[in-house]
């Protein structure tokens, strides 16, 4: 499992504003749980060890919740990093083979239909309530 360190060197210390105050928040958790381990230690107690745990707990969920987001911010970085390059390797000439232009041609044709038919049966349904409302007044 990668940790936090490791996403975050991938990802050059840059993440998002939200992203970075939830670090903040794990690690200002994690002080705290230092803290209620050394009062434990210091007066161990069934409450505060139960209190100790439950605090663990909740930092390892935070840290594996934190994780798979970095992971996530990590296959975007990734992504966008291929895609410009691909952008780079195309020439700037005619991008799209004709194939997808007819593809593409094709398929707002059918919204278009769709789009008359839609209309058309939209047309006919407020014709009919105008009428409606018309007759019983």
């Amino acid at each position: 499992m990668e940790t936090i360190k490791d996403l975050l060197s991938k990802l050059d210390n840059q993440v998002t504003p939200s992203m970075a105050k939830r670090l903040d928040g794990l690690q200002a958790l994690q002080e705290k749980a230092e803290i209620a381990k050394e009062e434990y230690e210091a007066n161990p107690t069934d409450e505060k060890e139960a209190d100790l745990n439950e605090i663990q707990e909740y930092i390892v969920d935070q840290m594996e919740d934190i994780v798979e987001d970095l992971k996530v911010l990590v296959r975007r970085k990734k992504f966008a990093e291929e895609e410009a390059s691909s952008r780079q390797a195309t020439p700037k000439g005619d991008e799209k083979p004709k194939g997808e232009e007819k593809e593409e041609k094709e398929e707002k044709e059918g919204l278009g239909v769709f789009g008359w038919i839609f209309g058309g049966a939209l047309l006919v349904a407020s014709f009919g309530a105008i009428n409606y409302f018309r007759n019983n007044r």
